[in-house]
């Protein structure tokens, strides 16, 4: 009897009637009311024939949840032996949503850890760099002497400031010096990062200068990361230091391969980079507004140290190593957001066709009693199966995807902030469950309430390849056919203008021969060669010598890298002419510069060696400067006047006597980068590299064909027999520069062309099932149509029709919004997604791929037998 009352009671609370026990335990009180009961003894008597109430519901729910679990075991064996019973339905599912969670997961983690997790430093997200703004396009970083770095901490604004000053060292005391990248750092500049040391302690305000902690990557390199480091010492340019600590691998501040404390000088002249956190709620207007005023006071203090006229502007540190690829980074999450509504759009196409074909086996099931709620709940339970299996897959895929995305890193390590650490993490993993089990129920519910509404008769009267052909349900797939097609041709477009970029930079005229070009830089030990004279011969020697070596064709010398170069605008003066706010590219180089890089000379000639010598006032220019200035006559014997940069001068830098930025034009050069490979070249003048030098140079080798090999081991040794202390740095190939600045183009243009060959892909195979199944379901049909004389190539049009007009439809949508949002894609990628003749390209590809997904489907159709076809039926 109880159970019976459990049954009713769980039918009337949980099924269909939806009443509670305890309303018919009302009702029944009234009605003994009615017949003259009074309410104790009609309460009294209705328990007596209900019993207690409360263990009735405590265990009918007991029974509901037994029952409810019995159903779900039993629906989700049935959901696994359909899955193993049409194993190309389910391979089709799961490898479609696999991709695209895969592809979701893995750029969501590059998202993570580029914007909004890319550095472990305390308030990361308002640290800044201070920018000093004049008429020149290129900033000047804000440096201070140390009473005024004192004073600039105690602003009120800031949550923190550091001095930092990087520069090459040799790391002696081996058989051939190592240069080295070190940082001087303000004594409590660790505090100022909140990131503690790996291993054993980061150096404080009580540290004396000769203490230094080491980077991850640098203990791993030099010490095989070995832990008994601390208390061990190494010399740079014959210094002494004693190692105190390990930094762990993400603290990667300016790259440095150790830090050291900075102690600042008395010489006004000698300053260091300032860099600060701004306080929690304080805007960067608000924080330039007082910072100003303290830097103009600074300027009149030491004017040398600042420009003119400035403007200070505050950028933060993942704006300065992102910049605009912070667009492409969304762009590319949106990008594959929609590669995930192409996965899914396929796999409720794939489900709805199953639905629809197990309109029989859902009708019978209804007639033996099963309700709407009990069928949704078994096709939903058969889509959460598939979409959690593929979600796993998808995980399992977006870790080779980010180990692809390492690979890039590797091998172009200026592609994302070297703190940056993109991994599988908890975020990104519960993101990928989330995405997994939102995508069983967005493709499964649809079907699923369609099924749940099949008429029992209708069924019986008809059967299910009636059924199959029904207007509503080809609408479905047509719609879905159509948005798969919009989505297609926007991924396409947007793969279109990358590759097009990036062709137009593989393809760019250099002005030069890259091949077998490479260069070196050597910093010379701070305070050596510290006379103009002797430093401008010292220079030369190292030239001449490495020009000597067998491999070695030509040798020259540059103040900064091989083109494209980007280096500080400096306004220039013509008397006779008006150039008020006009600014050239200066660059200071020996005259074996153009040799070595094989740029034609055009007319007119190079210095000589005694001319560069005696930092002659003698000056190249470009083919751009010739164009702005001297358009129609000769610029050789004209003068120029740079005014400003060249002369200036710092305790790094020694300027050639009788300096007066005066240069005579003796030749014109062809053009070369100057700025990016995809800027125009801007107008340049060429010195010679001693009319002022720095403490460091590079040098430009032209060398023999697979001559590299132990190249750099020779030149150290070459260097080394000169001088024992001077250390050479890395060698790095024109081809390899190139390379990197194409780096994060191709990783673009990779990854966009990716999405858009997988959105073309589950595009053709949501066509293909399409086909197939209408087909399949319109079998009688077509043998009735081929019966009565109809032609195959009717029969062809009537299956292909409709699909390719949806087909269509959903391309003139995608290109209407690609037309609409690609100035936007435009602004942060610099392509073209409008372009008209790639639009072209895009619209044939899809409708060819279209037209192939439904010619294998047509040409089943034209051959079906009509014979075949009522036997079939």
């Amino acid at each position: 009897m109880l159970r019976f009352r459990c049954f009713f009671y769980r039918r009337r609370r949980y099924g269909d009637l939806n009443v509670s026990i305890r309303e018919h335990l009302q009702e029944k009180i009234e009605e003994l009311m009615e017949e003259g009961m009074s309410r104790e003894d009609a309460t009294s008597a209705a328990r007596r024939e209900f019993g207690n109430v409360a263990l009735i519901e405590e265990q009918s729910r007991e029974v509901w949840q037994q029952t409810f679990f019995q159903h779900f075991l039993a629906d989700l064996k049935f959901a696994w032996r359909q899955a193993v019973r049409l194993p190309r339905f389910t391979i089709a599912a799961m490898l479609t949503l696999a991709i695209g969670i895969a592809a979701q997961t893995t750029i969501y983690s590059v998202v993570h850890a580029v914007l909004i997790d890319p550095y472990p430093y305390r308030g990361a997200m308002r640290m800044v760099h201070l920018h000093l703004y004049d008429k020149e396009p290129v900033p000047d970083d804000l440096g201070l002497t140390g009473p005024q770095f004192a004073e600039f901490q105690k602003l009120p604004v800031l949550d923190g400031a550091i001095a930092d000053d990087m520069y090459s060292r040799a790391l002696t005391g081996e058989e051939l010096p190592e240069q080295v990248e070190a940082a001087r750092m303000s004594p409590d500049g660790f505090e100022y990062f909140g990131v503690p040391a790996l291993l054993g302690r980061e150096f404080g305000p009580s540290d004396n200068p000769h203490v230094a902690v080491l980077s991850y990557h640098f203990w791993k390199s030099h010490y095989d990361g070995r832990r008994d480091i601390i208390g061990r010492t190494l010399e740079m340019d014959h210094e002494v230091f004693t190692i105190v600590g390990v930094l762990p691998q993400r603290f990667a501040w300016w790259g440095s391969d150790l830090y050291t404390p900075l102690a600042y000088s008395a010489d006004p002249r000698r300053i260091a980079n300032v860099f600060a956190r701004l306080k929690p709620g304080v805007s960067d207007r608000v924080a330039e507004q007082q910072i100003d005023p303290l830097l103009e006071r600074f300027q009149h203090e030491t004017p040398d140290n600042f420009p003119q006229i400035f403007k200070v502007h505050l950028v933060h540190i993942n704006e300065l190593a992102i910049g605009r690829f912070r667009g492409v980074l969304i762009i590319l999450f949106v990008s594959v957001s929609f590669l995930l509504m192409l996965a899914c759009v396929n796999v409720a196409i794939l489900l709805l066709a199953r639905g629809e074909a197990r309109q029989t086996e859902i009708a019978l099931r209804k007639a033996l009693g099963a309700g709407g709620r009990r069928i949704v709940g078994q096709l939903l339970t058969e889509s959460l199966l598939l979409s959690l299996a593929g979600g796993g897959c998808g995980v399992l895929v977006a870790l080779a995807g980010i180990r692809i995305v390492r690979h890039f890193i590797v091998i172009l390590p200026a592609l994302f902030p070297q703190e940056a650490e993109i991994a599988l993490n908890v975020p990104v993993l519960l993101f990928s469950i989330g995405v997994s089990v939102a995508t069983g129920v967005v493709c499964g519910l649809w079907p699923a309430l369609r099924a749940s509404r099949t008429d029992v008769r209708q069924v019986a009267d008809a059967g299910s390849h009636k059924l199959a052909g029904r207007k509503g349900t080809r609408n479905s797939h047509m719609a879905l056919l159509a948005a798969q097609a919009a989505i297609t041709v926007l991924l396409l477009a947007c793969s279109g203008a990358t590759v097009q970029r990036l062709s137009r930079l593989m393809h760019a005229d250099l002005g030069y021969d890259p091949h077998n070009l490479l260069s070196v830089s050597l910093a010379v030990p701070e305070g050596a060669h510290a006379a103009w004279g002797d430093r401008a011969a010292y220079f030369e020697q190292i030239r001449r010598t490495i020009e000597a070596a067998p491999d070695v064709l030509s040798a020259a010398i540059k103040e900064g890298s091989l083109p494209p170069s980007n280096f500080d605008s400096t306004p220039i003066s013509i008397p006779g002419m008006n150039t008020a706010g006009r600014e050239v590219e200066p660059e200071r180089v020996s005259a074996e510069y153009f040799a070595a890089l094989r740029t034609p000379l055009l007319h007119g000639r190079a210095w000589s060696a005694p001319e560069m010598a005696h930092a002659a006032h003698l000056a190249l220019i470009n083919q751009a400067m010739q164009r702005r200035y001297w358009p129609n006559r000769d610029p050789i014997g004209q003068t120029i006047v740079l005014n400003h940069g060249v002369a200036a001068v710092n305790v790094w830098t020694l300027v050639a006597p009788g300096n007066d930025q005066h240069f005579q034009i003796i030749g014109v050069v062809a053009d070369t980068p100057n700025r990016s490979l995809e800027e125009q070249v801007a107008p340049a003048v060429y010195v010679p590299y001693t009319a002022i030098m720095h403490d460091w140079f590079n040098l430009v080798l032209r060398t023999r064909a697979s001559a590299t090999a132990g190249l750099l081991h020779r030149i150290k040794q070459q260097v080394h027999a000169i001088d024992a202390g001077q250390a050479v740095g890395d060698l790095v190939t024109a081809e390899d520069l190139l390379q990197g600045d194409m780096g994060r183009d191709r990783f673009v243009a990779s990854l966009f062309t990716a999405f858009a060959f997988l959105g073309l892909a589950f595009a053709v195979s949501g066509l293909y099932c399409i086909q197939s199944f209408l087909v399949t379901q319109r079998t009688r049909e077509f043998g009735v149509r081929i019966a009565l004389g109809a032609r195959r190539e009717h029969i062809v049009s009537l299956v292909t029709r409709s699909s390719m007009s949806a087909v269509l439809a959903g391309t003139g949508i995608g290109l209407a919004l690609d037309i609409a949002l690609g100035q936007i894609f435009s602004h942060w990628t610099s392509g073209n997604s409008r372009d008209p003749e790639m639009l072209a390209i895009v619209v044939a590809v899809l409708l060819i791929a279209a037209a192939l997904a439904c010619i294998v489907p047509a040409r089943l159709a034209a051959a079906i037998e009509p014979m075949d076809a009522l036997r079939a039926e």
